[in-house]
């Protein structure tokens, strides 16, 4: 019985010891190196580039007509409510010395499964795939982690940036927008239209006093008056029901907009309330434009391959 006295504490440590070890030592979901590249992905409103990790979800940056380059990590699983997950980049061994400093920032939870890189630190985190970092990101509240590879997203930042070149919106570098529409002649809010306002809501709930601007518009039937009526009533119906969310309302202002400039008669399209996320306390930094991520680094030449990359950055 002594000896068991004695053993048993030993034995306790030493399983101790080996948690220790395997948290500090978890080995993050990453792809080989031949599977390793960036996709770009043209859409009707918006271009993506991403890279997609088996089991550890996609790292994503997303420009839109009217907003400023956006950043994500859409996680594999929900995570839990109000979890953050931490991200780092950092060069590989074989880059040798790089002309950036590692990132190191956390991001907040839009939803369970999709992960905001705060918006004035989207250039930075740009500026160090373009030279090579890597990209580690730990899952919030479990031992995961996922590594993005940096080394092919130079050669394919270029096709991202001439894949889609719209028209400005009203409110050039917005961090988001979302539009919701009505029926004919209708300032009440539908079942389609309070399902967006939450999604808007859930956004901007994580945001420290949000600065929004809901400009209200309709179609091209009817009086000048009546329609320029009818778009403020939209427009305070979709700020009454931000509020109803949760959303602070000193942050939100209104606007009649009248008849939307690209209506053609009775269009659907057209009858809507434009949410355009501005910023907000924690964006104080405030976001580059697209336009302005060349100045921020030259993308430098990046081998397409790297015999003998070592399975970290250095993180």
């Amino acid at each position: 019985m002594s000896v068991l006295r004695h053993v048993l504490p030993l034995f306790v440590g030493g399983l101790w010891l080996t948690h220790g070890v395997a948290q500090a030592g978890v080995v993050p979901h990453r792809e080989s190196l031949e599977r390793s590249d960036w996709q770009v992905i043209e859409l009707d409103d918006a271009c993506r580039i991403e890279q997609g990790v088996r089991h550890g979800g996609t790292l994503r940056f997303e420009t839109q007509p009217g907003l400023a380059l956006r950043a994500f990590w859409h996680a594999p699983y929900a995570m839990p409510e109000g979890a953050t997950a931490r991200l780092r980049t950092g060069a590989p061994e074989w880059l040798g010395a790089s002309p950036k400093s590692p990132l190191d920032l956390e991001m907040r939870a839009e939803r369970p499964d999709r992960f905001r890189v705060p918006d004035a630190q989207v250039q930075a985190l740009k500026a160090r795939l373009l030279v090579g970092h890597d990209v580690r990101i730990d899952f919030p509240g479990a031992e995961d982690a996922v590594h993005f590879r940096g080394i092919r997203f130079a050669q394919r930042a270029e096709a991202f940036e001439a894949c889609y070149t719209g028209a400005e919106g009203p409110d050039v570098g917005a961090l988001d927008r979302w539009s919701v529409y009505f029926a004919t002649g209708s300032r009440e809010l539908d079942s389609r239209g309070r399902e967006t306002v939450a999604r808007a809501a859930e956004t901007l709930r994580t945001v420290e006093r949000p600065r929004v601007r809901l400009v209200g518009l309709t179609d091209a039937e009817g009086p000048r008056e009546l329609n320029e009526r009818l778009s403020r009533q939209r427009a305070e119906a979709v700020r009454a029901a931000l509020v109803e969310a949760g959303v602070p309302g000193d942050g939100l202002t209104v606007e009649a907009g009248g008849v939307d400039p690209e209506a053609d008669g009775e269009r659907e399209g057209s009858r809507r309330v434009d949410i355009w996320w501005l910023g907000g306390a924690d964006a104080a930094a405030g976001p580059s434009s697209v336009a302005e991520t060349a100045t921020e680094t030259e993308p430098q030449a990046v081998p397409e391959s790297a015999p003998g990359v070592p399975g970290s950055a250095g993180w």
